[in-house]
């Protein structure tokens, strides 16, 4: 099924409760269980202490 989505930015990631590992993991554990193609998404986690990469937005 394809839902549009083509990039996702995880940001806002606790040093205490979380880790860039398990943000990806339970995203794509997510994408799947709701029928969507996680291998069609790309998904980036955005690094506590350096800028990310840019992302394209584009509007419909």
């Amino acid at each position: 099924m394809n839902c549009g989505l083509k990039e996702v930015m995880l940001g806002h990631l606790s040093k205490e409760n979380n880790f860039p590992e398990l943000a990806y993991k339970t995203v794509v554990e997510e994408l799947i269980e709701s029928n969507k193609d996680s291998s069609k998404i790309k998904i980036n986690v955005a690094n506590r202490y350096e800028p990310s990469s840019l992302i394209e937005i584009a509007t419909a």
